[in-house]
């Protein structure tokens, strides 16, 4: 066993490994240990060495065994294999430890250790993920943001051109770049574009410190560029000043006019702690610093500068003065040297995260001072004062050079001209370009080469990533206090003993989840340290919203926490929410699991997430579960939770807060902020409070109040008394401190976007709206045509500050969104009005279609109305970026599109084009796309190629959801070619994707009936009802699962689960309020949400019927008793007995089937029940109003079930005055009087229907019911009979209220919504010819088919031309006799171009002319009842069974006659069962009846070449029935159920293929040992058995296996070349000489598919998906066509491939073989003569006629197959 070695060496790995990654070289030896009394298998393990530098796992090919053991002969039969393994500590996870007692091989160990080279068994041991995962909220956490942020220092007027340089051109190109690697490119640069409104608060240094911060955080790789130069930089005034430091300067200041300056404008702050003198606004005691009046805004700043100019000259020199030089430096430093010293100096990694650009103008210092030197160097004002500044900038420049490697500093050398830069000289263009391309080239190679590392470093692990979005939301609401009352009572449960979820609830803004952060940060205290707290946050992330992702998720953590392998769990949603259930299992004693689960009412409505069907009534031991939601009824949540919990004290409601609460809020909160309130203050903010009682009021009222100085009185402390004015208050306030109009477009932009946005893309948004920039730059011209960046990082910076905004990961990128559902409806209230939403949409539209990228300039009109154009600098918009789909526009785009109301660009940009809706199916889903189309169908309701595509895509949804590259054929197939569709249908054919085209029609048809082809998850859907306003229905399927659909829409709106083993029935209730189920053993009454009212158990074999008004009455019978009970309360009102008769068979039933077909013979209206007996042959009537039956009425006679006719549908009508009655056996409708009970009328019915499940309308003007694959309708007045709604299927069951949408299910398990108004266009049953095919081969000339049909009683032989599209020959077949043997007429092949090879029933093989279609040649002697033929591969010769079936015979194909007879060997007993030969035709191989022996026979030499041993040669317990030989006849594929040799994993037999080598008598299994030990090592088991095989060609093999997979083998050393992936059932093969490709379609499971495969690569190159099931056979020419024949109806179907001319099935010249008309003859098959004996037949093997053999089994129906040709 391995578990040993597999523990040993994960040790030994983990003792030489302390941290990073290492290879292993492992030496395994396996061989035969012997001593005295026995000889064993050991094997050993022993790693070999250790080398932390190696970087190339690989491993070696094994040393043979002579090399190994050459010194040591005891030795010569062991194999000795080395392999060199990376790993980490712990990467052998237990599971897998323990799987490996269950491996014995050598192979199975190295699978094992290769699973682990490849991660697939890794688990993430990195200590920061497992805490993260198990909700430690005490460590900092890595950023998990893939973007590229860098910060650009620069002194601005100095480097103009350098900065539009790289704006122009380097940024756009370096934002493509990153986005290729899956990334965001950031630029912040602070330094253009301020407006006098960001100076004005004098925050401008604490933000840029603040963004620089941020980009060393959040920025892979490069973080900081510099461009100082020659210029130092200005130095702004401290915005606070400590109190102790203030005196000191005040006290040292001499001055009295500066003191008076400082008083001016610095006051004390007592709010702060400790107090602060703070810098005032400007505009406050300066008012005309922000006005309009240019002449006023002009002095204020003047005197703003002159007298800030003189503060700084004082704080600079008496601080130096009374502070000394090192604390003076603050008042001393410019912005960019704090900047340089933060992101250059300080930074832990400068090598690769700076770049300095540092540009040197040669001779600058001798230039004479002026106005245009003071722009590149400090040369103005006091001569001491510019010397300093060149004194400290030439320090910092030597300490930049100290810390920057020579790498990281470009240095450029360029003369002064008299403008400084001029970019007109050629001197500074060129210097211009180098730098630009210097910084492009080092950018992009810093870039890569941090991603390169964090990959390398990161096992990038998209679960912790997701983690710590919730972890970051957590800690942000967390930082809270109070509220210990709700914490101890989370905290009781959390320790208790309760077995049930816990439920947090609230009205919106209550603070229930702050409550749920601060109880989830605190119950790692309440436990022990080996708890694990797993945290969620509804909505925080694009992952949790929907439900799917967040169970995936959920279920993978919760693997996680537990040290189990976690594998994403795939499948539906029923499937991932039983995966979420098992994971919950299994938490170890002593190790607690506690899930927190915020705001279920944030789950988007998809998959019925708030239904909660996938929430644990009751958890396991260990594991706790505390949920959160709104309590407002819109939601479903709430009231959900009620009736899923009984227990009252598992609910928690949030209360408002106490007096002692709030007081203990606000000391936290004043506390952490290092702030203080004075009295009036505080009394403010309580009362207010009290106005408003609820968390949010409180929150923002304090944030508002924090901002008070402590010399705030009166107005300037006033509070709002709601949430929403408390809201609208902040967004004023912000439109005052921003602009009205930037503030109202960014967050019009923001709200209106589906998602959020990120910053970078709202500035590129808002780089476009020139109603922005021109309010922007209304006093001056930007060099670049931008929103300056410090504008929006302010406004962002307001509310980021106080937390009003979140940020989260959607599509990949960081956005931000409001936190807070109200902020997001008041914003959409103010800043989303009507006018503005087309203009808003058609910003967001612009942005995410790249209108105004790569260089297209926008116009505009600049605020003195002159008109202009300028390229924004704005990102690209691909729909694809090396492999990454750009799901951000995919997402959006066509959202936005139809918001704006532009009908051309949405069909355009959007939903009629082809590239859009493929990349939005390949990079999202299906159902997204479809949402798309119904928001436009809202939208532009009368707009035809919309409302057609969109329909095509509805009926094509399944498929798309199978292959997204599907979308061409389905639409090719399915739309009309119109004005409104050809240039989309064009689009679709110029595409380049390889797609199928069949020469018919075998799609459904868009502009139909058919609405919507609703295929579920569920088997077996088999019962339907519809409310009574055609508005919903309501589904059951055999496997528990009920599901309630809109009928407008065509959408799931919940699936209830879970409800018994078995559902049997539906039915809407009570008016339509309920819902009743059949279950096993009860019936359940229902809400619509799911939940159970009531239930009501019933007796085996008892049947029951609805009726009463708003079928309200319920009524169960079995045998005579009948129970009565009211559907609203569910109690028994009245029960009865009848007397001369039965209900229901005493005896029971068979099985339920028969109880579920009795179940509908009965019917009820609001007056009446009908209720048929046991024997079917009499109905009696039950009185609702009086309670009372009738007698029983008989309709048919016979006494006995199946003695004549039956009952088999019946219903009353409206007005309760007849009863209709029908047996499928004639079909009529039988009319009796309900009060009188006798026969009143009799309609005559359509003899080919099938009556059953009768129904009527609900205005009781028609009765319609399922018959076959229609729906049969009859008007009640006028008597008259229509079919409608032709299905592929049987219809099992239908409903309708209005005779205008109908509902049906049949045999696909698809619901399927109809409206009958429409026109019924041309469907899939043109081109009919037979009911059924059971044969096809294509002629050589491959433009024609042979088939055989049947159609009733009669077959036919028809060729036709698969071009032309019709039949030339047809022949109806006469086979019988009254000697003859009964067959059914079948076609064994081809002999010549123009002639099959049939049996007769005269037990003669004739040869069949398709010219003429007359018998041609006869054969000698007879043949078996069931002869075995093969064709051989010259034509000229047939082998086939001897009369008595025990021998092979060779006959002349040409002459019929018989050349010899090849006698079965003795040793071999039993009749022959299979023949085979091989398309060379030398060899034959025969199987027989009970042996375990085959033979091979040389045709050539007329003489069996060997005997075959089935189980000692080939493994197989009995003769293989599947083999075929390969076109050389060099080797046999056979195929059976055998156990793979050395095979362990659960001991089981497999299908399996042996290659069979003819020359050396050898076999090899075909087996793919390394896949069946993966999943067995990854799941616990494995199916790698063989469906099907087939020979390629003389070196390749291919199998289509259980697991859905194909795999392509070396048919000389049977090693697999390739898996072949896409189909997840078991598949068909298909494949013919000289065609370049091979086929596989998919039979089971509803897969309903067909790949093409190239037969040299190996790729899928198209594939196709019917709508529904269809048998087929696939039979192939070698012009890269096929044909494919279906059944019922029975047509000829040829399929070419288009799309790619490469690929393109080639055109030849159609090659005329059957001229003239058709010929509809008449082909005798059997003469008298046939029965003659044949003079000189060497046949002497005499027929043993047995029982079974005289039972004529083939004169009943056979399975309806369709057999290929050879």
């Amino acid at each position: 066993m391995y578990r040993e070695y597999l523990q040993r060496f994960n040790e030994n790995v983990s003792q030489n490994s302390s941290s990073g990654e290492l290879s292993a070289t492992v030496k395994l030896t396996q061989g035969i240990a012997k001593n005295d009394q026995n000889s064993k298998v050991e094997t050993r393990v022993e790693v070999l060495q250790t080398n932390k530098n190696d970087a190339n796992p690989s491993i070696t090919k094994p040393i043979s065994n002579q090399q190994r053991n050459s010194n040591d002969p005891s030795k010569e039969n062991n194999q000795v294999e080395e392999i060199k393994i990376p790993v980490t500590r712990g990467q052998l996870t237990q599971d897998v430890l323990i799987r490996g007692t269950k491996l014995d091989s050598l192979t199975d160990f190295k699978v094992t250790i290769s699973l682990t080279m490849a991660g697939k068994t890794r688990k993430r041991n990195h200590e920061l993920s497992l805490k993260a995962l198990g909700g430690d909220l005490t460590l900092h956490y890595p950023s998990t943001s893939k973007i590229v942020r860098i910060f650009t220092s620069s002194t601005f007027t100095d480097t103009k051109f350098e900065r539009n340089a790289w704006m122009e051109k380097a940024y756009p190109r370096l934002k493509q770049y990153c986005r290729s690697r899956g990334y965001e490119f950031q630029v912040v640069d602070m330094r253009w574009g301020v407006r006098d409104e960001a100076t004005d608060d004098h925050r401008g240094t604490e933000l840029c410190l603040r963004e620089l911060q941020l980009c060393q955080k959040l920025s892979t790789g490069p973080n900081f560029v510099s461009l100082l130069s020659h210029k130092y930089g200005y130095t702004s005034l401290p915005r606070e000043i400590d109190i102790e430091e203030y005196e000191a300067i005040y006290n040292g200041t001499e001055s009295e006019e500066d003191k008076g300056l400082l008083q001016k404008w610095y006051r004390r702050d007592d709010n702060s702690i400790p107090p602060m003198y703070v810098l005032q606004t400007i505009s406050k005691l300066l008012p005309d610093y922000l006005a309009h009046d240019q002449e006023k805004k002009k002095s204020a700043k003047s005197q703003w500068w002159s007298e800030s100019e003189a503060l700084q000259k004082t704080l600079t020199e008496t601080s130096q003065r009374v502070l000394g030089e090192q604390e003076a430096m603050k008042y001393v430093i410019s912005i960019t040297h704090l900047e340089v010293l933060k992101g250059i100096l300080e930074c832990k990694d400068p090598e690769n995260q700076c770049l300095w650009f540092k540009r040197t103008i040669k001779d600058i210092e001798n230039v004479e001072p002026s106005w245009q030197l003071s722009r590149f160097m400090e040369c103005l004002g006091p001569e001491e004062k510019w010397q300093n500044t060149r004194k400290l900038l030439k320090h910092l420049k030597q300490n930049m050079e100290n810390v920057l490697p020579m790498n990281n500093v470009h240095e450029y050398t360029i003369p002064w001209s008299e403008k400084g830069i001029d970019p007109s000289l050629p001197d500074h263009y060129l210097y211009l370009q180098e730098m630009n391309d210097n910084f492009e080239q080092l950018m992009i190679s810093k870039i890569d080469q941090a991603i390169v590392k964090r990959e390398l470093d990161d096992d990038e692990d998209p679960l912790f990533e997701e983690c710590l979005q919730h972890l970051e939301f957590c800690k942000r609401k967390c930082q809270a206090f109070g509220r210990e009352d709700e914490l101890q009572k989370i905290k009781n449960y959390v320790q208790g003993a309760s077995k049930y979820p816990y439920v947090v609830h609230a009205s919106s803004g209550a603070g229930k989840t702050t409550i749920m952060a601060m109880a989830a940060s605190q119950a790692k205290s309440w436990l022990t340290d080996s708890a694990s707290i797993v945290i969620k946050f509804i909505g925080t992330t694009s992952e949790s919203t929907d439900i799917i992702p967040f169970l995936q998720n959920l279920t993978q953590q919760m693997k996680r926490v537990k040290g189990e392998y976690a594998y994403k769990a795939e499948g539906d949603i029923k499937h991932i929410s039983s995966e979420f259930h098992a994971s919950l299992q299994g938490v170890k004693p002593g190790k607690m699991v506690v899930l927190f689960i915020d705001a279920l009412d944030q789950f988007s409505v998809s998959n019925g997430a708030r239904e909660l069907f996938w929430l644990p009534r009751t958890l396991p031991d260990n594991v706790k579960l505390v949920v959160s939601t709104l309590e407002e009824s819109k939601y479903g949540c709430f009231l959900k939770l009620k009736n899923i919990i009984k227990e009252d004290t598992n609910f928690l409601h949030v209360k408002p807060f106490t007096e002692g609460d709030v007081q203990q809020i606000l000391n936290g909160w004043l506390q952490t902020d290092r702030r203080t309130l004075t009295h009036d203050q505080h009394q403010v903010l309580i009362s207010a409070f009290n106005e408003c009682p609820l968390a949010l009021f409180l929150k923002l009222s304090y944030d508002k109040a924090s901002t008070w100085m402590s010399y705030y009185t009166g107005d300037h402390i006033l509070l709002q008394k709601t949430v929403r004015a408390s809201i609208n208050e902040l967004f004023r306030r912000l439109e005052v401190l921003h602009g009205q109009v930037l503030t109202s477009k960014a967050f019009g932009y923001l709200t209106s976007a589906r998602t959020g946005l990120s910053e970078a893309e709202l500035e590129d948004i808002l780089s476009c709206d020139d109603d922005v920039l021109n309010d922007v730059y209304m006093y001056w011209t930007p060099p670049i045509r931008r929103l300056p960046p410090l504008i929006l990082v302010r406004l962002k910076a307001s509310l980021e500050d106080k937390h009003y905004i979140v940020e989260r990961n959607v599509d990949g990128v960081m956005v931000m969104y409001w936190y807070h559902r109200q902020f997001s409806e008041a914003a959409y209230d103010r800043y989303c009005h009507l006018q503005d939403r087309h203009t808003t949409h058609t910003g967001l539209a612009d942005f995410f279609s790249g209108t105004w990228a790569q260089g297209n300039r926008k116009p505009y009109i600049d605020q003195h109305g002159n008109e202009h154009a300028a390229d924004r600098q704005v990102a690209e918009q691909p729909f694809l970026t090396g492999d990454r789909y750009n799901t951000r526009k995919l997402n959006n785009l066509a959202f936005h599109r139809v918001m704006s109301g532009d009908l051309p660009k949405t069909k355009k940009e959007c939903l009629c084009n082809f590239q859009f809706l493929i990349h939005r199916l390949k990079g999202t889903s299906v159902r997204q796309l479809l949402d798309d189309f119904e928001i436009a169908h809202e939208f532009f309701p009368n707009d035809k190629a919309i409302s057609q595509i969109g329909h095509s895509l509805r009926l094509s949804e399944s498929a798309l959801l199978y292959d997204a590259s599907l979308l061409v054929s389905q639409m090719l197939g399915r739309l009309p070619c119109n004005e409104d569709t050809k240039d989309f249908l064009q689009q679709c054919r110029e595409s380049g994707i390889m797609y199928l085209n069949s020469n018919r029609c075998v799609l459904t048809q868009t502009g139909g009936q058919l609405e919507y082809a609703l295929h579920g998850d569920d088997e077996d859907v088999m019962f339907l009802d519809m409310t009574q306003d055609g508005t919903k229905i309501v589904t059951g399927a055999t496997s528990n699962i009920v599901k309630l659909w809109d009928v407008k829409k065509g959408k799931l709106i919940r699936s209830i689960e879970d409800l018994d083993k078995s559902v049997t029935n539906v039915n809407f209730v009570n008016k339509d309020n309920n819902i009743l189920v059949r279950t096993t053993n009860k019936l359940l009454c229902l809400t619509t949400l799911g939940d159970i009212l009531f239930n009501v158990s019933y007796e085996n074999f008892s049947l029951y019927v609805i009726g009463g008004k708003g079928k309200s009455t319920l009524c169960i019978y079995k045998e005579r008793h009948l129970q009565f009970f009211d559907l609203c309360q569910g109690d028994q009102t009245h029960s009865t007995t009848i007397q001369d008769g039965m209900l229901t068979d005493p005896r029971g039933y068979v099985n339920d089937y028969k109880v579920c077909y009795l179940m509908n013979l009965n019917y009820g209206t609001d007056a009446l029940m009908a209720l048929v007996d046991y024997n079917t042959k009499r109905f009696m009537l039950v009185d609702l109003n009086s309670k009372t039956t009738t007698q029983f009425c008989r309709v048919f006679d016979g006494d006995e079930e199946g003695d004549g006719m039956d009952i088999d549908a019946i219903a009353i009508t409206k007005d309760n005055t007849h009863v209709i009655v029908s047996s499928a056996l004639i079909n009529d409708l039988i009319l009796f009087d309900t009060k009188t009970l006798e026969k009143v009328r009799v309609i005559q019915g359509q003899r080919g229907d099938y009556s059953e499940k009768f129904q009527l309308s609900l205005d009781g003007e028609y009765l319609y019911f399922p018959s076959k694959e229609n729906v049969v309708l009859y008007n009640l007045n006028t008597w008259e009979r229509s079919a409608i709604l032709r299905h592929s299927h049987d219809v099992y069951c239908v409903s309708s209220m209005d005779m205008k949408t109908f509902a049906t299910i049949c045999g696909d398990s698809g619901l399927w919504i109809w409206n009958a108004t429409n026109t019924m266009v041309k469907g899939p049953v043109d081109g009919f010819i037979g009911t059924t095919v059971s044969y096809m081969t294509k002629l050589p000339n491959s433009y024609y088919v042979v088939t055989l049909v049947s159609h009733g009683k009669d077959f036919y032989i028809q060729v036709h031309d698969v071009i032309k599209k019709i039949k030339v020959r047809q022949a109806k077949i006469y086979n019988d006799h009254e000697n003859g043997s009964g067959l059914r007429p079948r076609i064994i092949g081809l002999v010549t171009e123009s002639t099959i090879l049939m049996p007769t029933n005269s037990r003669k093989l004739k040869n069949v002319s398709l010219e003429t279609m007359k018998p041609m040649i006869i054969y000698q002697g007879r043949t078996p009842k069931y002869p075995k033929v093969a064709i051989l591969a010259n034509n000229q010769e047939i082998a086939t069974t001897t009369r008595g079936g025990s021998h092979i015979k060779i006959q002349c194909s040409v002459t019929g006659r018989t050349k010899c007879v090849i006698r079965t060997p003795d040793s071999i007993s039993g009749k022959v069962e299979t023949l085979n030969s091989g398309t060379h035709g030398s060899l034959l191989v025969v199987g027989h009846e009970n042996s375990q022996h085959t033979h091979a026979i040389d045709v050539i030499n007329r003489q069996t070449r060997y005997v075959i041993s089935i189980s000692s040669e080939l493994g197989f317990p009995q003769i293989s029935f599947e083999l075929e030989i390969s076109p050389d006849d060099t080797f046999v594929l056979f195929t059976d159920r055998k156990r793979p040799r050395g095979y362990r994993p659960g001991n089981t037999t497999k299908f399996i293929s042996v290659v069979y080598d003819v020359d050396s008598r050898t076999a090899i299994d075909l087996f793919d040992r390394y896949q069946d030990v993966e999943d067995f090592v990854l799941k616990g088991k494995s199916d790698c058995s063989i469906f099907e095989a087939k020979i390629l060609n003389d070196r390749q093999i291919v199998t289509s296996h259980d697991d859905g997979s194909l795999r392509v083998w070396d048919s000389k050393t049977g090693e697999l070349v390739k898996r072949l992936l896409g189909h997840y059932t078991s598949t068909e093969l298909f494949s013919a000489p000289g065609n370049p490709y091979f086929l596989s379609n998919a039979v089971m499971d509803r897969e309903e598919t067909f790949r093409i495969w190239s037969t040299d690569t190996f790729q899928c190159v198209t594939s196709f998906r019917h709508d529904t099931y269809q048998p087929k056979v696939l039979c192939l020419d070698g012009n890269r066509g096929f044909v494919t024949c279906e059944s019922k109806p029975g047509r000829v179907i040829h399929w070419t491939l288009k799309g790619n001319p490469s690929h393109c099935t080639r055109e030849e010249i159609h090659q005329t073989l059957f001229t003239g008309q058709v010929l509809n003859l008449a082909t005798h098959l059997i003469e008298e003569t046939d029965f003659e004996d044949d003079k000189d037949d060497q046949d002497d093997d005499e027929e043993i006629v047995s029982d079974e053999d005289d039972t004529d089994m083939d004169l009943v129906d056979e399975p309806e197959t369709i057999k290929t040709g050879v």
